[in-house]
């Protein structure tokens, strides 16, 4: 069985320096517009056997963000003294390497709100 090393590929500094560093920019033209070549979708797979079902997860992935960004403000967590607290990524090893669970604070974006209006703006269609 062949394994595809992707996070050497996505931390090649060749391409990106500084790869550790959380620098969104890195995949931005100067007029804002994503870097054709930086997007390359790499965790689907390759050639022949890419997943087809790509465009599908990729467009569900950005509509569920999107509304959670739209109706929530995700904020750095706070100490006991009510001051933010940067905190620091750690990731699991092994061979599927993900971000462990960190602390924030999730807040709804417009004061005010109950659940349900909240439920019925995260839920809503175009």
């Amino acid at each position: 069985m062949l394994v595809a090393n992707l996070w050497s590929m996505a931390h090649d500094e060749s391409r990106f320096p500084d790869p550790h560093k959380f620098i969104p920019e890195r995949f931005l033209e100067d007029d804002g517009s994503l870097k054709p070549k930086e997007i390359e979708h790499i965790v689907f797979g390759f050639g022949r056997r890419i997943c087809v079902g790509r465009h599908f997860a990729d467009a569900s992935m950005w509509g569920v963000i999107v509304k959670v960004l739209a109706v929530f403000k995700i904020l750095k967590p706070l100490d006991d003294n009510g001051v933010e607290v940067l905190a620091e990524p750690e990731f699991s090893s092994g061979l599927v390497i993900h971000p462990l669970p960190f602390k924030c604070r999730i807040m709804p974006r417009f004061p005010g709100m109950d659940s349900e209006k909240l439920e019925e703006l995260i839920t809503a269609t175009a």
